[in-house]
């Protein structure tokens, strides 16, 4: 775990203010497939009004300077890793069993047709095993930058309980538009 960044959740603070999600100011969104929730949602970050973060229970944080750019930094380097050539640009790890998780990081691009959202997801993380299924471009192990991004944003789901903004939570994935 890149431990710069651990706890990042636990140090951001109740955003009090009205907040509706603005996908120009969106700048990272994880989602989570699993055979139970094939839908699911972990983290978005925004930059306007302030740097926010929509967690797992949909509640929204002020997240504290040095770690909204620590993610974001993460994030920008996964924008140079090769692209994979699998559905949905999937780093698959090795694991023993099928059906695992699969942590899907959307970061907005733009690009000659407007703004979009580029994919980079990873199935398998468990923050403990690294080797790939498959060799990418003659990488053989998950990137580092890609391993402390996911177990950086995993920590939005920590708090999750009963106590959840559903409409929030629809609003930041409507707000996505058809990625799912």
């Amino acid at each position: 775990m890149f431990t710069s960044l651990s706890g990042w959740h636990s140090r951001a603070e109740p955003y009090s203010q009205h907040f509706i999600p603005d996908q120009s100011a969106l700048r990272l969104a994880v989602l989570r497939n699993t055979p139970v929730d094939p839908e699911g949602f972990t983290l978005a970050l925004f930059d306007s009004p302030a740097e926010i973060a929509v967690d797992a229970s949909g509640k929204v944080l002020r997240v504290e300077d040095a770690d909204f750019q620590g993610l974001l930094n993460l994030a920008d380097q996964i924008k140079d890793l090769p692209l994979t050539g699998n559905f949905r640009n999937t780093w698959v790890i090795m694991q023993p069993r099928t059906s695992q998780p699969i942590e899907r990081v959307l970061l907005p691009v733009t690009g000659k047709d407007g703004r979009g959202l580029r994919e980079t997801s990873v199935q398998g993380y468990d923050g403990v095993t690294t080797r790939l299924k498959t060799t990418v471009g003659g990488i053989q192990y998950l990137p580092l930058a890609l391993q402390n991004l996911i177990g950086s944003v995993l920590e939005a789901k920590e708090a999750l309980n009963d106590d959840r903004d559903e409409s929030m939570i629809k609003r930041v994935k409507a707000m996505l538009g058809n990625v799912f």
